[in-house]
């Protein structure tokens, strides 16, 4: 009792504020790392960002490849994401499949590979000890796959499976749709069918492998208890003699889709189907955009940051019509990614909901921010800044790997903070004005249309803008019924 009285008495002396929000904090104080100061070029064309780490007994690996789904040849779609799967899966030249999974057992190590459109990564996570042995079995996976064809035709029938699914969730309806609504003709929606799975042959994925996965096209990102003279010539070794490769980087062309701005509504019917899902938008920005960190704080102002963002508060905390509501406009790395409204509601609340956000989204248009508002995102995104990028030494090494892959402006990260804390109410009110057409929205709603249609509080669907009744396609063609 005594120590609760003297904590309290202490306590009580202290200047403590009356709300959270007035704490204050001494400044956080973080130096970028310089990332050549761990980047190597390695014999074979390869790069490498290396940082040694002591603290612990284990070492982090990854393999950044340029490659992806965006070199699947016309009517193989799926091809890269059967590649990927089946390096890991599939065995190689001089081990089975249930050799490989054994001996990483033995290490306790994790060993994975996937590709997504334009790039890919292998990883290996193994203690330090068992580093050269790690090594051998990573890069036997990466140059030696086998692609038998037992493990192929088990996994186009899993494959199958999922494409089955492919209209079972709503999510999963809005997230395609949206894609194809924005981006109309272009790599990012050839998507696989069951057509284009069932054509691809053990040949493809060899001279998928062939053409794609050579030293010339890795960085590599690595952290661990490794000396990095004896970690480079490890690497080195592992490259002699690579074959050459007989291919190019996945080419990205131009977006050329400009869907007509409507709201286009697709029917999910079902018992339990008793939310819509909203997607409403148009394309966005790349990273080299000299906007890119105003459109970031002014996306986290209305929607993107969390409950203190403007469409939280008023659709949801004011109104509860969203569990979930939310800006993304997240720039995209070689292509522009769309900036997106989204939100789910119950579906007599969604013309309701997506009214509100509407107003939220010309309230900014039209009077911009607040100092106090500008104030909070920039110290977000400035104090998460570390964490987000830098959080361990391997992160480091793979935040650099990546930018190197992906093309980021040399000085992205040096002047990642300054850029944000320079901004003003002036910069993110013009960069709303500039960037959000609203009368360039097109939109994607998915679920029970007619209730959505009906609305509720004197708010339909149709006041928002003139609808179009799209047909769900078919799970396994994606051919839509006429």
């Amino acid at each position: 009792m005594r120590t609760a009285a003297l904590l309290v008495l202490v306590l009580g002396a202290q200047d403590v504020p009356d709300h959270p929000d007035r704490l204050t904090y001494a400044p956080l104080r973080f130096e970028v790392p310089d990332p050549a100061s761990m980047r190597t070029q390695l014999k074979g064309g390869a790069t490498a960002y290396l940082v040694e780490d002591p603290s612990l007994p284990l070492v982090d690996v990854q393999v950044f490849v340029k490659a992806g789904s965006f070199a699947d040849p016309k009517g193989r779609e799926g091809l890269a994401d059967l590649c990927a799967s089946l390096m890991r899966t599939g065995g190689t030249a001089t081990r089975s499949p249930e050799d490989l999974d054994r001996e990483l057992d033995e290490l306790a190590a994790n060993l994975s590979v996937s590709l997504g459109d334009v790039s890919g990564a292998a990883s290996l996570s193994v203690l330090a000890k068992d580093l050269d042995r790690g090594l051998e079995l990573l890069f036997d996976v990466l140059r030696n796959p086998a692609f038998r064809q037992d493990k192929l035709d088990v996994l186009k029938a899993q494959t199958f499976d999922a494409l089955k699914a492919r209209n079972d969730s709503t999510a999963s309806i809005e997230s395609r749709e949206a894609s194809l609504l924005f981006y109309g003709d272009f790599p990012v929606n050839r998507l696989p069918t069951k057509a284009s799975v069932e054509s691809v042959a053990r040949e493809d994925l060899a001279g998928f492998h062939r053409a794609s996965f050579h030293p010339s096209r890795f960085i590599i990102a690595a952290a661990g208890a490794f000396k990095r003279e004896a970690l480079v010539a490890k690497l080195e070794a592992a490259f002699a003699g690579w074959p050459a490769s007989d291919g190019k980087p996945p080419e990205v062309p131009s977006i050329r889709a400009a869907p007509k701005p409507a709201i286009y509504c697709f029917h999910k019917p079902g018992e339990n189907i008793n939310q819509g899902r909203v997607t409403i938008g148009h394309l966005g920005l790349t990273i080299h955009h000299p906007d890119v960190q105003a459109v970031r704080v002014m996306s986290y102002i209305l929607g993107a940051g969390g409950f203190s963002s403007r469409l939280m508060q008023r659709v949801r905390t004011e109104e509860g019509l969203a569990y979930d509501v939310r800006s993304d406009l997240r720039p995209g790395f070689v292509y522009p990614f769309p900036f997106k409204l989204q939100f789910q509601s119950k579906s007599s609340s969604v013309a309701k909901a997506a009214k509100l956000c509407l107003e939220e989204l010309a309230r900014l248009r039209e009077q911009g921010v607040s100092e106090r508002e500008l104030k909070a995102a920039q110290q977000f995104f400035i104090d998460a800044f570390p964490g987000l990028f830098f959080a361990t030494r391997f992160q480091t090494a793979s935040t650099y790997a990546q930018a190197e892959l992906l093309g980021l402006p040399k000085d992205y990260y040096a002047t990642y903070r300054e850029k944000i804390a320079a901004l003003t109410v002036d910069d993110i009110r013009r960069v709303a004005r500039e960037h959000l057409h609203p009368d360039k929205f097109a939109w994607v709603v998915v679920g029970d249309i007619p209730t959505i249609k009906k609305g509720e509080g004197g708010v339909t669907l149709a006041e928002l803008g003139p609808l179009v009744d799209v047909p769900l396609s078919d799970p396994l063609t994606l051919e839509r019924p006429r």
